[in-house]
């Protein structure tokens, strides 16, 4: 038994007798192993000879068979038990060459082999002998395999296995068989001796002579190895073989001669090498797996396999044997044999295999990728392009290829669906030129892929594609473009659009003519999702509907200014740019201004109407902040949309070619005109477009670059306007003297002449500069000088000075001024006089009374109190400004005179007021500067004796 080390032999007597021994127990008196149990057969019938015996396992059950084609079936404990049952389960007349026990679904199958038949019958239920064939074998070609468990039965023609179920696989194997055996899982068949003739030899000094032949009988043993299916040993053996018996890890064959041979199985490694010097590639790569090889060894002989087939120049079977090494052998080692344009197909077919492992590198797909360019096979390049659903090679290097070898339908493939939006576009502009799809494509990619993409290809798809690329910037940079993406992406989403946060400082359009887009922003523009409930919640998967989480999106609008540089060459269209922004974004200017998107979303929270009294949110904003990014935002659009209204060098363009038919080509385009008097109806609309800026009091340009622009125009009505703007009413004097237009000068000195009245001077001078001015404008002259006389506003020596400046003028025509001048003058001269004399007379009134009252004494003959009015009467106060008062009516500790009082304490405080606002300077120099007649004033401090209490400063 292989689980005991236990021994059955059967013998026969009178009838058979099988007998236990127990090999671990020694009988002490005879010597020997103990007969632990002896078990007489009984059928019932005569006694015929055992043919076979079968015993399972566990020794719970043994099958006898006789040559009459009787089976007798033995049950129980048979090492303990002392009684057992016996039956026979199966009669014939066909001698039992086979028995065979497996165990079959919880029960016991026991197989049944005669001459013709074999059967089956489950011994642990009452259940009907099965015929499994009607071809049985000889005695002694029938074994059970330690494998698989079923019945390997030997016929002539081939080696049959059976199982519960019937026949199963079979070896071909020709030839008459004596007997089988299994050992593991090799089946060792010996074949009937055959006779061969012998001659023996014998020598002589005559010669040579030899003997009649002796037949001589050889028996063929050959071990099959079933399990790699390969003959593992072939010899012969003189006289024929007795038995073979398979113990103690070997094969122990007894022959005729009464010698036993034993075979040893020889270890794997050595069967290998044996394998690989006869080239049997295949039995070596079955062994190893069926001795469990590590897949390391394994590639190795399928390595060599393949080198050997590649030595015979069998490409196509030595690429089978190298793409089984994949995961274990070098790439490069099998590449550098395929590199040759002959063999490039096998090398696709390992690039392929090496791509669907994933072990593929970038180096790997370029060269697949190439192959298939090279070999014009576009099939296979779809199939692995376009079949692939899971990414098994690296991205970037096969879309490059593809590029380079002029596959642009298969890069824009795999940049779209692996979602390589910059590869895509690059393709798409670039290679293909197909703007449009490219324009459709950056739209859909949402505000923040759309901002980075356009600065990249905004310059080029403008060239191409004038219209709806302004209409996609327009888009992203008022918010549009991100409330149709949140919209296209969830109809519940509440889209809030607040102005943009940029952080760059351009002055002008000009400026970003010379360099590109490489400004900074604060803040990336795009949608930030912000959970508005105010329970906490887990993070939502993909899967989730929209409805569930309630977000708001605040957008927040990239720099304009950071798309102005891609407009170079399409200035008509940064003008619908810059308009369309601004008007959605902050109102516009001028009569098209309407509410902001801000101000609407502003006052649709706050519950009010729409109105013009400033509900900007960026007005209040910049507000709180000394620097505003938005302000500094809009100050860049109107500076630049003001100096394309005023440049001529981008207006429109006038289409008037023709071709051979004399048609005109080229459609006018949205900034293109068919004439010249069209070209001049656009630059009047764009000057008065420039002058509603201009006057817009809520647009924040920058007014010095705003003068510039219209200087450089020439723009007269905007040069004038900036100049009233910033109070410079001088300047537009002059601009009018410059231009010699004496009417406009007339009216500008009329209008802001009371503002500032270095305008009359100036106009005086400017009639007298030339004999025609001063001819043309005498009545005007005259009619200056009378104004200038009746408010007063200059003297008669300024505009004398500025008559005399040229040798135009004559004294004739200021004779009537001067004269009214110096009479006027005459009259406030002796009222001056009248006025200094009663002063000095009051003055030297005054100092009389206070000499009197330091040297004359003073006599009081008061008879009434001039407090009570009652007579006077002792004790009596008498003051020296004649003041006499009774003790009684005058308050404790008062020494001054109450009827005095008064006007004495008023002098007092307008002397103390003098001496304090000696020293406030600065109240001084803003009545000065406020004042009409700044001499007045200075006279006035003089004459309060202010300016005696001054310090000096240095």
């Amino acid at each position: 038994m292989k689980q005991k080390n236990i021994l059955l032999t059967i013998g026969e007597e009178d009838s058979p007798v099988i007998k236990i021994w127990d090999l671990d127990k020694q009988d002490k008196s005879k010597g020997t192993p103990t007969c632990q149990r002896t078990i007489k057969v009984n059928h019932g019938g005569k006694p015929y000879p055992v043919s076979t015996l079968a015993v399972l396992e566990n020794l719970g059950q043994i099958a006898v068979g006789l040559a009459n084609g009787v089976v007798v079936l033995i049950k129980g404990d048979l090492y303990r038990d002392r009684y057992t049952k016996q039956k026979v389960i199966h009669e014939s007349d066909e001698p039992i060459t086979g028995l065979g026990f497996r165990e079959y679904n919880k029960n016991v199958m026991l197989f049944i082999v005669t001459t013709n038949k074999i059967l089956t019958n489950l011994t642990m239920t009452k259940s009907p002998i099965i015929n499994l064939d009607e071809q049985g074998c000889g005695l002694g070609c029938a074994v059970m395999s330690d494998t698989t468990h079923e019945m390997v039965v030997a016929k002539d023609e081939a080696i049959y296995f059976y199982g519960p179920e019937g026949r199963g696989p079979c070896f071909a194997y020709d030839g008459a068989k004596s007997s089988v055996t299994w050992f593991k899982s090799n089946l060792i068949i010996v074949s009937p001796p055959v006779s061969q003739p012998t001659r023996v030899a014998t020598a002589s000094r005559s010669g040579s002579s030899s003997q009649p032949p002796v037949p001589y009988e050889f028996t063929k043993v050959t071990i099959f190895d079933t399990a790699n299916k390969f003959i593992a040993y072939m010899g012969t053996f003189s006289h024929g073989v007795r038995t073979i018996t398979c113990e103690w890890g070997g094969i122990y064959i007894l022959g005729m001669d009464g010698k036993l041979y034993r075979l040893e199985e020889k270890d794997t490694p050595t069967k290998l090498e044996i394998l690989f010097k006869k080239n049997l590639y295949s039995l070596a790569i079955n062994l190893a797996h069926s001795q469990k090889y590590d897949d390391a060894s394994i590639a190795e002989i399928f390595k060599k396999y393949g080198d050997h087939l590649y030595g015979k120049t069998d490409y196509d079977g030595a690429m089978a044997q190298y793409i089984r090494t994949i995961g274990q052998l070098e790439p490069s080692y099998i590449i550098r044999k395929f590199l040759d344009a002959q063999r490039i197909h096998n090398l696709v077919n390992y690039l392929q295999e090496l791509h669907s492992h994933r072990l593929a590198n970038a180096d790997h797909t370029t060269l697949l990728l190439n192959c298939y360019t090279k070999l014009k096979d576009v099939a296979r390049l779809d199939q692995f392009i376009k079949t692939d659903n899971e990414l098994r090679f690296d991205l970037e290097t096969a879309i490059k290829v593809c590029r380079q070898a002029g596959y642009y339908e298969h890069a824009v493939y795999l940049a779209k669906k692996f979602q390589e939006y910059d590869l895509y576009l690059k393709i798409q502009i670039e290679d293909v030129k197909e703007y449009e799809n490219a324009l459709e494509y950056i739209r859909k990619l949402g505000s923040h892929e759309a901002n980075s993409n356009l600065q990249k290809y905004g310059k080029i798809l403008l060239n191409h594609l004038p219209q709806p690329t302004t209409q996609l910037l327009i888009d992203l940079c008022t918010g549009d473009l991100s409330l149709i993406g949140q919209r296209a992406r969830s109809p519940e989403v509440k889209d809030t659009v607040v102005a943009a946060q940029p952080a760059v400082n351009t002055n002008n359009y000009t400026s970003f003519l010379q360099f590109g887009p490489t400004t900074t922003q604060a803040a990336l523009p795009g949608p930030i999702e912000t959970p508005t409930s105010t329970s906490p919640e887990p993070q939502a998967s993909t899967s989730r509907p929209p409805r569930e989480r309630i977000v708001s999106v605040t957008y927040r609008p990239p720099p304009v200014r950071t798309f102005m540089s891609l407009f170079v060459d399409q200035p008509n269209y940064l003008i619908q740019f810059l308009e369309q922004v601004s008007q959605k974004r902050w109102g516009g200017f001028g009569s098209a201004r309407k509410p902001s998107r801000a101000e609407i979303i502003k006052n649709d929270a706050n519950g009010a109407n729409i109105s013009d009294e400033g509900n900007d949110l960026n007005v209040e904003e910049s507000s709180v902040n000394d620097y505003d990014p938005e302000t500094e935002e809009k100050k860049a659009v109107w500076n630049t949309l003001l100096e394309l209204y005023l440049s001529e060098a981008y207006l429109p363009v006038v289409l008037s070619g023709k071709d051979s038919k004399g048609r005109k080509y080229g459609a006018p385009g949205t900034f293109s005109v068919s004439t010249e008097t069209d070209r001049v109806k656009e630059k009047l609309l764009r000057k008065e477009k420039a002058l509603q800026l201009l006057k817009d009091n809520e647009v924040a340009y920058d007014t010095n670059q705003a003068l510039v622009l219209c200087h450089l125009a020439q723009f007269d009505e905007g040069i004038v306007y900036l100049y009233e703007k910033m109070k410079m009413y001088e300047e537009i004097l002059r601009f009018f003297m410059a231009k010699d237009n004496t009417e406009k000068v007339i009216q500008a000195l009329k209008r802001y002449g009371a503002q500032d009245q270095a305008l009359y001077p100036l106009t005086l001078t400017y009639f007298s500069s030339s004999p025609k001015t001063l001819a043309s404008s005498t009545h005007e002259l005259l009619e200056i000088l009378n104004y200038i006389d009746s408010h007063n506003l200059l003297p008669p020596l300024q505009v004398v000075q500025a008559l005399s400046r040229n040798s135009v003028a004559t004294l004739g025509m200021v004779k009537g001024y001067m004269g009214k001048r110096i009479e006027c003058e005459r009259k406030e001269s002796q009222a001056d006089r009248q006025l200094i004399q009663s002063y000095r007379e009051e003055t030297e009134k005054r100092k009389k009374e206070i000499g009197e009252l330091k040297s004359v004494a003073r006599i009081f003959q008061v008879n009434k109190c001039t407090g009570c009015r009652g007579s006077l009467d002792l004790p009596a106060v008498h003051f020296l400004c004649k003041h006499s008062f009774h003790q009684r009516c005058l308050p404790e500790s008062d020494r001054e005179c109450p009827q005095c009082a008064i006007q004495n304490r008023m002098i007092s405080e307008i002397r103390k007021s003098q001496e304090i606002n000696a020293d406030k300077h600065e109240l001084f120099f803003e009545q000065l500067k406020d004042a009409d007649d700044g001499f007045s004033v200075v006279a006035d401090y003089f004459s309060k004796n202010t300016m005696a209490f001054a310090k000096l400063i240095d």
